[in-house]
């Protein structure tokens, strides 16, 4: 029933959502209970584009990095829009080795769509504790361009040198860097680099954020806030909100 026939690319989203676990606080006692730094996966399988619904079905996904892997697969209810899984912080790698692309004729009824995956099946990411990291995988079909999920991965040129002993929260970073405790990143101290993304606006991945802050989905989204060390737990942030604990070293100001 269509007249033309147009290129599409969809890229489909892995929301890795981190949450925070608040700090248990009682007059007179300060022990912190044991935590393990984690976040949230979590892949959006439908989207809305020039009137049509899409889906993802038949999702093969298999997550693996560090001592942990696990695979993610969909359902056979209808209503399913997502998938998720808690991984621990650290690098991963997801190899995405089976999907059906379906389109809603308009009756409610989905019909499975001839599509190919353009991109590297194969995508690597990293958990920080915490914090969401947007990666995607692209597929082409006849129609127009979708964006299933958060949004697109960024792909940065980098370059492996011995990184520096630092303080977190520290001043001991040069320019554009600056100390991620390591309850943040599950690596050994280092300066690492920093975004452009300020407190409070929209992001896709820690590496958004400036210095001191990460990417957190405080509820309506991820987006860069403030980060404070454990010395301020309980206590009144410099931008406002209160530090409340998300691991042993440090914590988000809400």
């Amino acid at each position: 029933m269509f007249r033309s026939v147009l290129s599409r690319t969809i890229a489909t989203a892995l929301l890795i959502a981190g949450s925070l676990v608040a700090s248990a606080c009682s007059g007179g006692s300060d022990a912190a209970p044991s935590r393990i730094a984690s976040g949230n996966l979590s892949l959006a399988l439908t989207a809305n584009a020039n009137s049509h619904t899409y889906r993802l079905t038949n999702v093969s996904l298999y997550i693996y990095g560090n001592t942990t892997s696990t695979f993610l697969t969909t359902s056979n209810d209808p209503s399913e829009t997502s998938l998720s899984a808690t991984l621990p912080t650290g690098s991963y790698n997801a190899n995405l080795y089976g999907w059906t692309l379906e389109r809603d004729l308009g009756d409610g009824q989905f019909a499975a769509l001839p599509a190919t995956l353009v991109s590297n099946p194969y995508v690597g990411f990293g958990i920080s504790n915490g914090t969401t990291t947007t990666i995607s995988f692209q597929f082409q079909t006849d129609g127009i361009v979708v964006t299933v999920g958060a949004g697109e991965l960024r792909v940065k040129a980098t370059v492996d040198e011995v990184a520096p002993v630092c303080t977190p929260f520290g001043e001991d970073c040069g320019s554009g860097t600056w100390c991620a405790p390591t309850g943040l990143t599950g690596a050994p101290l280092a300066c690492i680099p920093a975004g452009v993304t300020v407190a409070g606006g929209a992001c896709l991945a820690p590496s958004d954020c400036v210095t001191d802050a990460s990417c957190v989905d405080l509820g309506d989204g991820p987006v860069c806030a403030e980060l404070c060390p454990s010395s301020l737990f309980a206590q009144a942030c410099a931008s406002g909100g209160t530090c409340e604990q998300a691991a042993p070293d440090y914590g988000v100001c809400r």
